[in-house]
């Protein structure tokens, strides 16, 4: 018989490519399935779960950098000359009461005592005027001259004065030298050295070597821009130092100095305090600088109540708000206060069992 090798292989040749048309045809077909069909991907679905009303606090804070400037200005004159041999003030400020000694000068004591006229002479028997009459007011405050407080250096004045000078460590003296005091116009005051005043400095009369704090130190921050229209006088604020908590609350808003973009929260004490920082001012605050303190703006004072999760809280079309019981009634409801998913709500009592939608993911 014979053999046709040529025609064998076209036989073959016709099949593979029929076979490879039928391929196509079957992936093709496969593909307009997928596309039409596209694959059903496992997302959550929700269910409800029944969880009970609890009793909580919560209150809306925003966290500031809270700026304090305590500016200063000279206080007092000195009146000894003389080697400065101790400074008895801290460079950040000290509070200084009637009586106190502020330094020495030659080893010799210098004190504060509170009198708007600063002192200008030596005080000896038989003077008077108003810097007698401040000195006869400190020795009756101290209990050192219980006799009539007239202005006049009598005799009591004398003997009150020996008592006083032995009780700074010094010879009884019936008067007083110029430069032994410092009148300065209000006591007890927050005092610092002057700039550049050191111990071993020439000291003259007439030089102002104290300054003193201008008021209370002033509290303020930079408000958010998208803050400002929530920042309203009266709100309250809180001010962390060190382990202390001061209070204020804001006085007023005000454009900053330094760009006229930015909006300053300016704070005042709260009702009834003299300052922000009290009598600790001096001892966290340095007299004379700037520094920026952690606070936190109460937006939302806090609120005690029934407390849901803030999921199961929903709004109908008419805008109100309402809570869904575990048997299926709704609730209507007030919201006083949301926060990190929580809310504080009128309406309902702790203790009522309501439904909170639950994510619930499906494989």
């Amino acid at each position: 018989m014979a053999k046709f090798p040529h025609a064998s292989r076209s036989v073959l040749a016709i099949g593979a490519w029929s076979l490879s048309i039928v391929l196509a045809l079957a992936v093709g077909w496969w593909a307009a399935i997928q596309a039409t069909h596209p694959p059903v991907a496992n997302t959550p679905t929700a269910s409800e779960a029944t969880i009970d009303v609890g009793e909580g606090t919560l209150s809306v804070e925003q966290a500031y950098g809270i700026n304090v400037d305590w500016p200063t200005h000279p206080v007092g004159v000195n009146g000894a000359s003389g080697t400065l041999t101790s400074i008895n003030l801290s460079g950040s400020g000290s509070q200084v009461g009637n009586g106190d000694v502020l330094y020495t000068v030659d080893l010799s004591p210098v004190v504060a005592v509170e009198g708007g006229v600063p002192a200008f002479r030596d005080l000896a028997a038989g003077m008077s005027g108003t810097d007698v009459l401040q000195l006869e007011k400190f020795l009756n405050a101290k209990g050192y001259l219980s006799a009539n407080v007239d202005g006049v250096y009598g005799s009591a004045t004398s003997a009150a004065v020996a008592k006083w000078t032995k009780s700074l460590g010094l010879a009884p003296s019936s008067s007083v030298p110029m430069g032994r005091i410092v009148f300065l116009p209000t006591l007890p005051a927050t005092l610092a050295p002057a700039p550049n005043v050191r111990v071993g400095s020439l000291v003259a009369p007439g030089q102002s070597l104290l300054v003193g704090a201008d008021d209370a130190p002033q509290f303020s921050f930079r408000v958010l821009p998208e803050a400002i229209s929530r920042t309203t006088p009266g709100l309250q604020v809180e001010i962390s130092v060190g382990d202390k908590k001061w209070s204020a609350e804001v006085d007023h808003l005000e454009t900053a100095a330094d760009d006229t973009g930015t909006t300053i929260a300016v704070l005042r004490p709260v009702e009834g305090a003299e300052s922000i920082c009290g009598q600790e001012c001096s001892e966290f605050l340095a007299l004379g600088t700037k520094s920026v303190l952690s606070g936190n703006l109460i937006l939302v004072p806090p609120t005690s109540g029934s407390e849901v999760p803030t999921s199961a809280i929903a709004t109908d079309a008419a805008g109100n708000t309402f809570l869904t019981r575990s048997d299926g009634k709704q609730l209507p409801i007030k919201v006083l206060v949301s926060n990190n998913g929580r809310s504080i709500v009128e309406g309902v009592k702790p203790g009522e069992k309501i439904l909170v939608a639950v994510p619930n993911p499906k494989g």
